[in-house]
């Protein structure tokens, strides 16, 4: 049965609640244009509870599938700042059952599982920033699926108000739609700012006010806005009776003059230039920037460009408020590439402080600046990170202005003074894990949320500015008096601890987990997950909802056999593996190059190998102007100074190999193998030439064999836009540029074009390009591990573990994760790091599933880490490797394909001088060759090797099979990496990356080389 991802980049279906002047549009990614449109949203149900300070919003929704086919539904959505959904449900068997919390990591491990027997999981998870992803299969064909989305959020206060904001924009009308509020307590009556249209009202029934609407085939002309004027002179409380004590949320509202703060006279303004900047309002973010400078009149501006890299923008004196000419630099910045706050320091850009306009989202690089001076932070994007932007400010002193949540004259006036902040809380002994703990700015309004131990205390809350306290006010608890508030005032406290931890997330990762597991709140490292049966939350641990919890504790008591579903690690295969890799290794294939075919093959244009497989000068000249060919070194001399040209005058000659390598006899131009495993680097063969003795004698000559030529094509793409990029890398930059907005969510354009940029070596605009890819997806392991292929490729190692860092953090599941972050340490010189993880990749506990799946990569492992050890043995601790993997393998040939998509077959052939083909169905080569196990899903790799090669050519293809996903990250793409005299001393490496087109068959040349 096939599969459709569905994929809604910025989805409409989930974003009501976003404050945003347009909404989104659905979209189904690479899907024909008759099924573009083929999910609707049929019914939407939307209630809304507002307690004090606190919004409940539960949104019900029922999404149409027209088609013939099962969809895959994945719909990506920020939040607003502070704002974690708590609630998720799915509809099974026509019953909405409720998701319950699982680790992150294990969520999506048991989502993937399932959803290959076509069963009913949905996922909804956290992913970078403020944003979440929910997952759901199947959209039955011809059918409807229904889900429930539901979050608490804390309103904004404005002057004296608090606000609530539902937008309701959603572009074509909605066959069943209902909309219900409710005020609770409500002293002073609610205003409605803005209504879906004139039949909607709130009605008051005693402090309680309501308004409720039911249409057919409607669409809202307005969204839904609510003021709730506020008294600064009464406290407002909430209370929730808990197992020991009393959960409280308390809101006050503090009167406060403002002082005004004093603007440096030197300023360095940071602008995040990267892709993502085009989802930025600017113009809003430059009005805040030129309301400071008119305040200021004279001062010095040190502009910084932020993407993948940085660099200075200029120097701007600026007179009388004058700034025309740093406006124009603004106004015509470029946006491009991903994103690296780790390239920004104080040595390159000191300023007395920083405004920093960014989304706070860092994904090309770490997310930490290296600046001592305060760094107010700017953020006008959806997608955004609050928690960086938070942790910048608060680290340096700075302040962080969401101007998505207040306008630019608001937003000025909070940077430009000196804000009232709360201080901490007085006498409060009986009350404990209260948050805010920490100083933050108060606006007129402030809520505290903690526990209570008793039944009744009173505690001050003290408001200054710095460390001075200038005012107090006294709160009141007392749980026999306050009514038992209607809201979840625990997961409000929840929500609010777990905001303060993920201010620094690695510290408080651990805690965060637990907090979110049992109040049920999805955050960096915690999921909702639904699943269709009883059978299945046994199966993965999982314990289910209310409904079905019962049932499950029974069944728990019954079972009593181990959980199948993990197992231990990989080390007791990997160590049958070391064996029979080693018999392997030691067997003599004894084959004689005398009978090999001289089979040739089509040489690539451009390229000339003499009838000794020698590169001529003029290749190597060419060699030279193209990155992508080997240049061939010169020969080897001996201790006499002959080079290899002198084995033609040997009437008989014994060569020494490498490593461990057979002994080849060469007579005249013919070669003899013999296999002899006993003998190594150290030892030296003696033999007879013409009567003199080849030993320990002035006529003795060493003579080591030439290295092989590596040959791959240059890859170019032939997609239309590929005929614009022409001339100069100035013009087809602009061409580029032109062209993107067509192709602005496509993948393998930035690819395309960053390889044709590295073909011209203009390698700075082609990393630029290519890092675009990083902005265009959130946690897209797919698009992160092309990333990782191509910079692995062009040398860029420091970005290469910082990608793959980023995709094991997102599927520790996959063994794979650990060895491509293991080998990208390696290229980067961290060879006892990637020892570790190469390890760890053998002492993992998988399940089931993903072990049958991976079921051969030890073979692949055992020969990295033997590499490893051979190279750097003696700068490495091995003391916790299991001896019985060490084992040298050096051998002639090694090639190594991987991809990056799940659920992928991709077979690696090898076509031997004498024209046998080594593959899956031919795994063991007369001249020794050898292929792993054969990989039909998961992220491969599959390895050839070969102990000893024999004199010819050599023809590597990938044979695409295709893969069981569309979606956003585009085409599959693989990467081969091709050494020769692999873990010898000799070793010589070449990568290729290639994507692979949909519907192809047959093998694609991937490169060849000659012994």
């Amino acid at each position: 049965m096939s599969v459709i991802k569905l994929l809604l980049a910025f989805p409409l279906l989930f974003i009501a609640f976003i404050t945003s002047a347009q909404m989104p549009v659905l979209k189904v990614q690479q899907a024909s244009d008759e099924q573009k449109n083929v999910v609707k949203l049929q019914a939407l149900s939307i209630d809304v509870q507002i307690t004090g300070n606190i919004a409940t919003t539960v949104m019900k929704m029922t999404f149409h599938n027209s088609s013939n086919r099962i969809l895959e539904g994945e719909l990506t959505f920020p939040m607003p700042e502070g704002v974690s959904v708590s609630q998720y449900a799915l509809d099974i068997n026509g019953k909405m059952r409720a998701a319950v919390p699982v680790e992150k990591a294990k969520a999506t491990e048991v989502f993937e599982s399932i959803e290959r027997r076509r069963v009913d999981p949905g996922l909804l998870e956290k992913i970078e920033g403020n944003n979440f992803r929910t997952r759901i299969y199947p959209l039955p064909a011809n059918g409807e699926r229904t889900i429930m989305v539901g979050y608490e959020e804390e309103l904004s206060f404005n002057k004296s108000n608090l606000k609530y904001h539902l937008p309701l924009d959603y572009g074509q009308p909605i066959e069943k739609f209902s909309l219900k509020t409710t005020v609770f307590e409500s002293i002073i009556k609610p205003e409605l700012a803005e209504q879906p249209d004139g039949s909607f009202d709130l009605k008051a029934r005693g402090n309680t006010y309501t308004g409720e609407i039911h249409k057919t085939n409607y669409q809202p002309k307005n969204g839904l806005t609510i003021n709730l004027p506020k008294r600064n002179d009464l406290p407002e409380v909430q209370m929730q009776k808990a197992s020991n004590g009393y959960y409280f949320l308390v809101n006050v509202f503090p009167q406060f003059k403002s002082r005004a703060r004093q603007w440096s006279n030197r300023v360095g303004v940071i602008w995040d230039c990267s892709l993502s900047g085009l989802q930025r309002d600017t113009k809003k973010e430059m009005e805040l920037l030129g309301l400071m400078i008119k305040q200021k009149q004279n001062l010095t501006i040190q502009l910084g460009l932020l993407n993948n890299g940085f660099r200075q923008g200029g120097i701007f004196n600026i007179k009388g408020g004058n700034w025309w000419a740093l406006k124009d630099v603004l106004e015509k910045i470029v946006y491009d590439g991903g994103t690296n706050f780790s390239a920004i320091n104080s040595r390159s850009f000191q300023a007395d402080e920083y405004i920093f306009f960014s989304d706070g989202l860092s994904t090309f690089g770490k997310n930490t600046i290296s600046l001592d001076k305060p760094i107010h932070c700017i953020n006008t994007s959806l997608k955004a990170d609050y928690s960086t932007l938070k942790h910048i400010t608060l680290k340096t002193g700075g302040q962080f202005i969401n101007l998505n949540v207040s306008s630019t004259n608001d937003a000025f006036k909070q940077l430009n003074q000196e804000n009232l902040q709360f201080l901490g809380i007085k006498n409060g002994a009986d009350v404990r894990q209260t948050y805010p703990s920490m100083h933050v700015n108060v606006n007129g309004h402030l809520a505290v949320a903690g526990i209570l131990n008793g039944l009744n205390t009173e505690f001050i809350l003290q408001f200054g500015y710095g460390s001075t306290v200038t005012t107090e006010q006294t709160v009141r608890l007392n749980a026999t008096e306050h009514n038992l508030s209607s809201i979840d005032v625990s997961r409000v406290w929840a929500q609010k601890k777990i905001a303060e931890m993920d201010i620094q997330y690695e510290a408080n990762k651990d805690d965060i987990s637990v907090l979110s597991k049992q109040f049920g709140i999805v955050t960096r490292n915690t999921s909702l997950i639904v699943l269709e049966n009883l059978a299945d939350y046994l199966r993965y641990d999982i314990v289910p909802p209310v409904e079905l919890r019962q049932a499950y504790e029974a069944a728990l008591k019954q079972r009593r056999m181990e959980n199948q579903e993990r197992k231990a690690n990989l080390l007791n295969a990997a160590v049958s593996m070391t064996k029979e890799l080693k018999t392997w290794w030691n067997t003599d294939f004894n084959y004689k190059e005398s009978v090999v075919k001289k089979e040739q093959y089509p040489t690539p244009e451009g390229i000339t190998v003499s009838q000794d497989n020698v590169v001529t000068n003029a290749v190597r000249n060419n060699a030279s102007r193209n990155e992508r060919s080997v240049q061939a070194p010169p020969p080897p001399v001996s201790a006499t100074g002959a080079n290899l040209d002198d084995r033609h005058a040997l009437a008989e000659v014994v060569v020494v190999g490498y490593g461990s390598q057979a002994k080849r006899m060469v007579t005249g131009s013919s070669v003899t193998l013999r296999g002899n495993n006993s003998i190594n680097s150290e030892e030296s063969l003696q033999g007879r030439i013409a009567g003199v003795s080849i030993g320990q004698t002035k006529a003795q000559k060493t003579v080591a064999p030439p290295q092989p030529v590596i040959i791959i094509p240059e890859f170019k793409s032939d997609k239309d836009y590929m005929k614009s990029l022409t001339g100069k890398p100035d013009s087809a930059y602009q061409a580029y540029l032109k062209m993107r907005p067509t192709y602005i969510s496509t993948p393998m354009f930035y690819f395309d074009v960053a390889n044709w940029f590295y073909q011209q070596k203009d390698s700075v605009r082609a990393l630029t390009i290519l890092s675009s890819i990083a902005d265009l997806d959130l946690e897209n392991a797919d698009l992160y591990k092309t990333l990782a292929y191509k910079l692995k490729q062009t040398g860029n190692y420091s970005e290469e573990i910082f990608v793959t860092e980023k995709v094991l953090q997102w599927r520790p599941m996959d063994a794979q994760s650990y060895r491509d972050y293991a080998l990208a340490l390696a290229d980067n010189g961290q060879y006892q790091k990637a020892l570790d993880n190469l390890y760890r990749v053998l002492t993992q506990s998988y399940n089931s599933q993903i072990a049958n799946r991976d079921q051969g990569i030890e073979e692949i492992v055992i020969s990295e880490i033997n590499n490893l050890i051979t190279k750097h043995g003696g700068k490495l601790n091995t003391k916790e490797i299991d001896k019985r993997l060490i084992q040298p393998l050096p051998v002639d040939i090694r090639v190594v394909l991987n991809w990056n998509k799940n659920d992928t077959d991709i077979d690696l052939w090898l076509t031997d001088p004498i024209g046998e083909k080594g593959y899956y169905g031919n795994s063991r080569t007369k001249i020794g060759g050898r292929i792993s196990n054969d990989f039909t899903s998961g992220y491969g790799p599959e390895q050839f090797m070969l102990k000893k090669a024999v004199k010819g050519k050599y023809k590597i293809e990938v044979n695409y099979y295709g893969d069981r996903q569309i979606n956003i990250s585009g085409p599959t793409t693989v990467t081969a990496e091709i050494y020769t005299r692999y873990a010898t001393g000799k070793q010589q490496r070449k990568v290729i990356v290639l994507p692979m087109a949909a519907g192809s068959s047959g093998g694609s040349l991937v490169g060849e080389f000659s012994f």
